[in-house]
């Protein structure tokens, strides 16, 4: 949908809104809309004290109008004054283009990657459970179901924060290699067919990185809560290569407050025997299974080189070989797959008690369609008919986040059976605490003020480049808290 502004310069704000509720197609800043013309026009001004937007819409043959109103703040500028400006712009195109959607979106006008983290910042500076309910309805119109949602998140991730030791910092590994690349896959992962001759070299890198950062975390006593090997799909690695990552890890970095150490098994033609016996030698105490779907026609669908009998004998092995919590993925909105579909995996996953099931909803690439059963579209009554089955069962819901283009307008969410849930996983997504973050594609995060503010350090995006600049990458690891101070 084409949009244009008139009296303010919330372009991100806008586009964030129509993205939220219209995923299926482009939406692009135009200098002006002719009048009939399809689109969006939004404007702002104040007045009376107040700032006030106003949007008009049209869509085919049909078109709607709305209008939102904030108070000015004081002082009349600044961060304060942009952010309100921003809210009152996108709750003006939210009225405006509800009555013409199809159906309510169950997040209402809340936008943005991390739900749960605001409301985490509003309990902290003292609104009760039943007042962040009410804002949540009021100021976002979120649905009943999802507000819940959020205020659980919220509050697994106070109970980690009120854990965390003084300077606490996560550690992130990444393997960027697959077996195959999934075809609704938008990650750097590099198929093993084409790209295997790299995973010895980018071993040798990686364990550059490992101890260069193992290095920092020594010289300034910085404590590890949690170790993360995530992908890609790690077990690529035969298991020379993965004994020899997860020896450096336990050689580089004082692990004695380290809460869990993660691997991400992932696919099960990539597990054996043997390597779930070096997991466990090497301490590690967590492990994904994913099968993403239990419909064999849908795994070959998206070219997943497994079935759903593969996963149920690799996650027997996994229980027989280690005392590892286990945590599934399935993915919500596949081509090829349909409501029954996904309510039948879900309820196969947790016939096997795992420990944590976390269900994803499909992030589409821009503009491309989601063939999801007969409609098309993944509906939130199907997603919540998962979520109470689950919860049924005794999970809990405790992290989740959203992306662009996100299936539905829905969400991630991470179930967890009680006292099992993944520090790592909270900590990142509400972003409590620094993560290095080591390997191609590697993100390292200093937050500071409850995550408010954050500096963000990338490696290289792709594994010849990392491998190419690693002397580089490891030096700047050894005086990676300078660059809080940037």
């Amino acid at each position: 949908m084409n949009y244009c502004l008139q009296g303010h310069d919330r372009d991100n704000g806008v586009q964030e809104m129509l993205i939220s509720l219209l995923p299926d197609e482009p939406h692009d800043r135009v200098p002006e809309l002719p009048r009939g013309a399809e689109g969006c026009r939004s404007i702002a001004w104040e007045e009376a004290g107040k700032i006030l937007s106003r949007a008009w819409i049209r869509m085919g043959e049909k078109h709607a109008e709305a209008q939102a109103e904030s108070l000015v703040p004081t002082p009349a500028d600044g961060e304060e004054y942009k952010r309100i400006l921003t809210y009152t712009v996108k709750t003006a195109v939210y009225r405006a283009l509800l009555p013409l959607l199809e159906h309510k979106p169950v997040w209402g006008s809340l936008t943005g990657v991390k739900p749960a983290k605001p409301a985490r910042l509003a309990i902290r500076e003292g609104m009760s459970r039943e007042g962040l309910d009410a804002w949540l309805r009021d100021h976002y119109d979120v649905s009943e179901s999802r507000r819940r949602l959020c205020i659980r998140a919220a509050e697994y991730a106070m109970e980690a924060e009120d854990r965390l030791l003084p300077r606490e910092t996560q550690l992130y590994l990444g393997i960027p290699f697959c077996p195959a690349k999934c075809s609704y896959c938008s990650f750097v992962s590099n198929d093993m067919a084409r790209w295997g001759h790299m995973i010895e070299p980018y071993t040798q890198a990686l364990l550059r990185e490992v101890e260069a950062a193992g290095e920092l975390a020594r010289t300034q006593n910085i404590p590890l809560g949690s170790v993360y090997m995530g992908g890609g799909t790690p077990t690529t690695l035969n298991e020379d290569q993965l004994l020899r990552v997860l020896s450096a890890v336990n050689r580089g970095f004082d692990l004695s407050h380290c809460r869990e150490f993660t691997v991400e098994a992932g696919r099960p033609e990539t597990i054996t025997g043997e390597k779930l016996d070096i997991m466990a030698a090497c301490g590690v105490s967590r492990i994904s299974i994913n099968p993403q779907t239990m419909n064999d026609a849908v795994l070959r669908g998206v070219g997943r080189n497994h079935t759903a009998a593969d996963i149920e004998r690799c996650y027997r092995m996994a229980r027989e070989k280690g005392r590892f919590f286990i945590n599934m993925d399935l993915i919500a909105g596949l081509p090829g797959d349909d409501d029954a579909g996904l309510i039948e995996s879900v309820r196969r996953v947790a016939a096997l008690e795992p420990d944590n099931i976390t269900i994803h909803c499909l992030a589409r690439k821009r503009g491309a369609r989601l063939y999801f059963g007969p409609t098309g579209q993944l509906s939130a009554e199907t997603l919540n008919a998962c979520y109470d089955h689950l919860e049924k069962l005794g999970y809990e819901p405790y992290y989740l986040y959203r992306q662009k283009y996100m299936a539905g307008g829905l969400e991630n969410v991470g179930f967890c059976k009680p006292g099992t849930a993944s520090h790592y996983n909270i900590c990142m997504m509400e972003e409590l605490s620094d993560v290095i973050a080591l390997g191609s594609g590697g993100v390292s995060k200093l937050c500071w003020e409850n995550g408010r503010r954050i500096h963000r350090v990338a490696n290289p995006k792709y594994p010849k480049e990392y491998i190419e600049r690693i002397d580089l990458i490891a030096e700047e690891k050894r005086r990676l808290p300078d660059e809080r101070q940037v």
